[in-house]
């Protein structure tokens, strides 16, 4: 992703929710096609992908949570973003 891209809101793909594991209690995206668990950290990134905060600050807001440098986030935020849109249950709005 680019430094324009990063200006993208990132929001879940239609039809995409997130749900719980009834017997884990493991987070995991929901679609029609299957399910992606979600390790705590994509959790956390994917929970704030409402289509309405930009791709830079929901790196800073994680940043901020963790108490950690913007830039030691931002390629892990990134690739995750990155992996969940190419599997099609994450969109970049504009």
């Amino acid at each position: 992703m680019n430094a324009i891209e990063e200006q993208r809101r990132p929001a879940l793909a239609r039809g995409v929710r997130i749900g719980t594991d009834p017997k884990t209690n493991e987070p995991m995206l929901l679609f029609p096609e299957g399910v992606i668990y979600l390790n705590p950290t994509a959790h956390d990134i994917v929970k704030r992908c409402d289509g309405q905060v930009t791709t830079q600050s929901l790196i800073a807001a994680l940043a901020d949570e963790y108490e950690t440098d913007v830039e030691a986030l931002r390629h892990d935020v990134l690739d995750c973003l990155a992996d969940l849109h190419q599997r099609k249950v994450l969109v970049f709005c504009k």
